[in-house]
């Protein structure tokens, strides 16, 4: 038995995936394809964010100012690992996951964003 094969719409077996009631269907396939292109995002912001760390650390060697480099650095490192196995291990793409990792994606692309918005000025 094959379990969100060819023809998977997500959601509670009737067949109502995301979208539901805006006359949108997206397989899980889909919805992961989404993801990657999110979590690839993600890791561009971070890697964006890492550059704006290192030239801050450089100038006030701070314990703080480190500790956003780390944070950023294990960030990355987790963002990088978890795209890669989206990428590379189809039995990573578990059944009706594509929505929540597309929220905990979209969310952390959000966050980043304002993160970096903060760091700039």
């Amino acid at each position: 038995m094959q379990v969100g094969g060819q023809g998977y719409q997500g959601g509670n077996g009737t067949g109502e995936g995301l979208g539901k009631g805006l006359g949108m269907q997206l397989a899980n396939s889909q919805i992961i394809t989404i993801d990657i292109i999110i979590g690839i995002g993600n890791i561009c912001l971070l890697i964006i964010l890492l550059y704006m760390y290192i030239g801050s650390y450089r100038d006030f060697k701070s314990k703080f100012t480190f500790g956003l480099l780390a944070f950023a650095l294990l960030l990355l490192l987790q963002n990088l690992l978890f795209t890669g196995f989206l990428l590379t291990y189809q039995s990573f793409r578990g059944p009706g996951m594509g929505t929540p990792i597309f929220f905990l994606n979209i969310i952390e692309f959000f966050a980043l964003s304002i993160l970096i918005w903060v760091t700039w000025e």
